[in-house]
């Protein structure tokens, strides 16, 4: 079949392969070069889902049974490869003291830092998981997802970066000025994160939930490479040498610009490098996919959000095009979260793509049309 005959055909009577595998088994053989259904495909998804089963955003931060509630629907209605919790952004920096906005509409915002002042940074706290902020919650929610879901599908606790948490911390403006006016104190912060940080990791590893990073502040838009190797880089390399001490390996999200950055991305030994979508699947590839697997990148906004289902077609065949032989793998998914009220029928037509232009073995004449 063309590609003109599956796009006119989609949603018209055009029948979109089925899943053979469940998801824990189609990523495990994945990853062991063994022959797979399709490829690997995932909902980049969270709180942002809040409203499919018509919750108000803040309702579903503080609530753990919301929380397994939207990991089962989307498990269920779309297939995706992967299921989990998130600290969100500002979860570690609330459980440190800081101030945060709850909305019913909108993701959450930091409306106080913990600290104001980098005399104060000595004082800053260090976290009890099971008592301090939204913590507990969440590794609740991820008991439950663990229970209900962990036999078909990888449940993974995404933790935030340590240069992102310390910018919750302490209010980014504050601590890109801190950088340059007070480096030690920034250090010292630093080392008070990572060990919070390494607090809920060893809980994680505790339960058998995989471990991911996100750390939108580490990308190039705001830091130049050499703030990023003594501020950034080597707080991240102490959190994933510590899971690595563990047995274990995690992955890592950077929002923006993040090529200045994947050489030395390259040498912390992650397993896994999810790219936003301004940045380019097939130079990632020849960087760092002999390193590690590639994840990405469909415009989570233009496409995702605002796009079409066949747009979404058309541009996740694209980012097949480019990555589906990366060397370590390659997961189709977003270039970041999936944005509030995203039309069902776009996410779901990015699961079909990788159903249909992800379908093993791949049809290499119908990805390069």
């Amino acid at each position: 079949m063309k590609l003109d005959e599956i796009l006119k055909g989609y949603g018209n009577g055009f029948e979109v392969p089925k899943d053979e595998l469940t998801s824990k088994e189609r990523c495990r053989l994945f990853s062991e070069h063994k022959p797979v259904d399709r490829i690997p495909c995932c909902l980049d998804t969270g709180e942002t889902m809040a409203p499919l089963l018509h919750y108000g955003i803040d309702e579903y931060y503080h609530d753990a049974e919301k929380m397994l509630n939207i990991e089962l629907y989307i498990h269920e209605k779309f297939g995706s490869d992967g299921a989990g919790l998130s600290t969100t952004l500002r979860g570690m920096a609330e459980a440190m003291g800081s101030k945060i906005k709850y909305t019913a509409n909108t993701v959450a915002q930091l409306e106080k830092p913990a600290i104001e002042s980098y005399d104060a940074i000595s004082s800053a706290k260090r976290v009890d998981i099971d008592k301090d902020g939204r913590l507990p919650i969440i590794l609740k929610g991820l008991k439950m997802v663990k229970e209900k879901l962990g036999d078909v599908v990888n449940v993974g606790g995404t933790v935030t970066g340590p240069f992102t948490v310390a910018a919750m911390v302490l209010g980014t403006e504050r601590l890109l000025i801190g950088i340059k006016k007070a480096p030690n104190k920034i250090h010292e912060l630093m080392e008070i994160i990572v060990e919070n940080n390494n607090k809920y990791i060893e809980r994680l590893i505790d339960m058998g939930i995989g471990i991911g990073f996100a750390d939108p502040v580490s990308g190039n838009s705001i830091l130049n490479l050499k703030d990023y190797r003594e501020f950034s880089l080597p707080y991240f390399k102490k959190n994933v040498d510590f899971i690595h001490s563990k047995g274990r390996n995690c992955g890592l999200h950077i929002c923006g610009k993040s090529r200045a950055f994947w050489e030395d991305i390259a040498t912390t030994g992650i397993s896994a490098f999810s790219l936003d979508n301004v940045e380019d699947l097939t130079e990632a590839k020849m960087i760092l996919g002999s390193h590690m697997e590639i994840q990405g990148n469909v415009p989570p906004v233009e496409v995702l959000r605002y796009g079409t289902p066949i747009d979404i077609l058309k541009s996740a065949k694209e980012c097949i095009k480019k990555a589906y032989d990366s060397p370590n793998g390659y997961t189709l998914t977003s270039g970041c979260q999936t944005p509030v009220n995203t039309p069902e029928e776009n996410m779901m037509a990015l699961m079909d793509a990788g159903r249909i232009f992800g379908k093993w073995p791949l049809d290499l004449d119908l990805i390069n049309e």
